[in-house]
């Protein structure tokens, strides 16, 4: 008789799993989205972009897998199981669990993203881990780790909310299509990359303007509402809030199609009692 295991550490397990191989695959094209939408010139971004310095920073970000899928995966959990208990419909139920992981998730994914920006920037003081946060206590203390908090916030609340819930429909409309968890993946992975692109602009800008601001951006950036109107009104038009939307879809297409195959798949594997 098999050892019986709690949803809950399956739960995790699988968002650990996923996180993990969809950052390890992808890197390279979350650095470029990275340098895009800092507008990295491309003689400048090119030495950054060679197989080494374009995985600066991705031992931090699967590191970081850990904590935050435990914490975004424990909230996302005990929010499905408690709306069930009200009959929420399913959809809705993903849309609110992925929003309570999205904010729980939020004290451990803020400082690592904020040092990963930091590090595909490659500056000087931030070309290692080690390296990245000992400037960035040195320079602006504890509070540098929370640059773009609430811009964060304001991009994976919808992300993740969107993410999930655009899944569950998908994957329902799709479900008699072969590799149904797949296709799901790549449509809401596009569907929330394109729509998140605005927020994730401003959000790249928050935490790397300390280290790097390209002449000719919107500098000195306050916040969320005042990074939209001066990237809107110094960089261009609205189209500025736009850059890097057709990378982050490249990237984020595939990379949720891989997400969500493993994800469901080490869920229903372990529920299942076979091996991984």
């Amino acid at each position: 008789m098999g050892l019986a295991i709690h949803p809950l550490a399956v739960e995790i397990a699988a968002g650990i799993s996923a996180g993990a191989v969809k950052t390890l695959a992808f890197y390279p094209l979350d650095t470029l989205t990275t340098l895009s939408e800092v507008r990295v010139a491309k003689a400048a971004a090119a030495p950054l972009l060679r197989l080494q310095n374009s995985y600066a920073g991705c031992v931090l970000a699967v590191v970081g897998i850990v904590p935050y899928a435990l914490l975004f995966h424990t909230a996302f959990y005990l929010c499905e199981v408690l709306l069930a208990r009200f009959a929420v419909p399913g959809a809705l139920a993903k849309v609110c669990a992925g929003t309570c992981g999205a904010v729980a998730a939020t004290a451990v994914g803020v400082p690592v993203e904020c040092l990963k920006h930091r590090i595909q920037l490659q500056a000087k003081g931030y070309t290692t881990p080690a390296m990245a946060l000992a400037s960035t206590l040195r320079a602006e203390g504890i509070r540098g780790l929370y640059r773009g908090l609430g811009s964060t916030l304001a991009r994976n609340v919808p992300y993740n909310a969107l993410h999930f819930g655009l899944f569950f429909f998908f994957a329902g409309a799709l479900r008699s299509a072969p590799g149904s968890d797949a296709l799901a993946g790549a449509a809401s992975g596009a569907v929330t990359a394109l729509l998140t692109t605005p927020l994730d602009l401003v959000n790249t800008r928050l935490q790397t303007q300390r280290v790097l601001t390209v002449p000719g951006s919107a500098a000195n950036l306050t916040g969320v509402a005042d990074a939209l109107v001066r990237i809107t009104s110094e960089e261009g038009g609205p189209g500025a809030l736009m850059r890097g939307a057709g990378l982050r879809m490249a990237m984020y297409a595939p990379s949720a199609l891989v997400f969500f195959f493993v994800y469901e798949g080490v869920k229903r594997r372990v529920l299942s009692g076979r091996a991984l």
